[in-house]
């Protein structure tokens, strides 16, 4: 049997849909008004995740409890061609509401970024939303759902790659290759045009994202490596030299090099 195991990881690693995604609200203003969620994956979309890639019958689960008031996890794939089992664990406190059955499904979710599995998630910034109060705590309004779909498609997107949609095909992380600063060299003749760089944030530990703007006010994404602090919010660039890369999580615009305008 000739199994394609970086073929599973990849798909292990794949981002959920936005359906299959559920929000926590982490703060609220003084008011009670708005509140910052975050995205987290729930236990069922992480058992049919593994479904789904390996089997039912290819993956199983097991728990300990440790230090009286925490779950410790352990979720393991079979390995057919070493016929046996390959574990990764990672535990959890028990949560204030319902202890026990709380700690066993944190416990099962951070087991399973170990494999992989929503492990992107992490990479997903605070949204502030508007609430409104139920019971004693806060729920975000019905009509804030659109804006987190939104939000998370496009957040999906900048991770794995912008041509890539959310619940897309993905595979194992790539790092771009570090750009060439240009300063002193001609622009190409195919990039002429001038940038100016709307926003850069970090993407993952070593690359950033940037969002430019075209002389025709078209918005273009691309990534360059983590380490040039010349170019900041605001910066123009020239001379481009912008390449369209297939990477493991897709498709994305990779900077080369560049010249920073006067």
């Amino acid at each position: 049997m000739n199994i394609n195991y970086e073929e599973i990881i990849a798909r292990l690693k794949e981002p959920f849909s936005s359906q299959e995604i559920e929000w926590k609200i982490q703060v609220t203003t003084q008011d009670k008004a708005r509140g910052m969620v975050v995205a987290y994956m729930d236990a069922r979309a992480v058992q049919k995740r593994l479904d789904d890639v390996v089997g039912p019958f290819n993956w199983k689960n097991v728990y300990s409890l440790w230090h009286d008031n925490s779950q410790i996890c352990g979720i393991s794939i079979f390995n057919a061609e070493r016929n046996e089992w390959v574990t990764k664990f990672d535990g959890a406190e028990n949560s204030d509401i319902e202890p026990i059955k709380g700690g066993l499904s944190d416990s099962f979710k951070r087991a399973a970024t170990a494999w992989g599995i929503g492990r992107y998630l992490y990479e997903l910034e605070g949204i502030w939303v508007d609430v409104e109060a139920k019971g004693k705590s806060s729920a975000i309004k019905e009509n804030q759902l659109g804006k987190l779909e939104s939000a998370y498609n496009a957040a999906v997107g900048k991770i794995f790659g912008a041509a890539a949609p959310a619940g897309s095909s993905a595979k194992q992380e790539q790092t771009p290759p570090t750009p060439k600063n240009t300063e002193n060299a001609p622009p190409p003749e195919d990039s002429a045009e001038e940038f100016k760089v709307q926003s850069i944030k970090p993407s993952g530990k070593s690359s950033q994202v940037l969002e430019l703007i075209g002389g025709n006010g078209e918005v273009v994404t691309a990534y360059i490596k983590t380490g040039d602090e010349t170019i900041i919010a605001g910066s123009r660039l020239r001379g481009v030299q912008m390449e369209r890369k297939n990477s493991s999580y897709g498709e994305y615009n990779l900077i080369s090099g560049y010249q920073l305008a006067a």
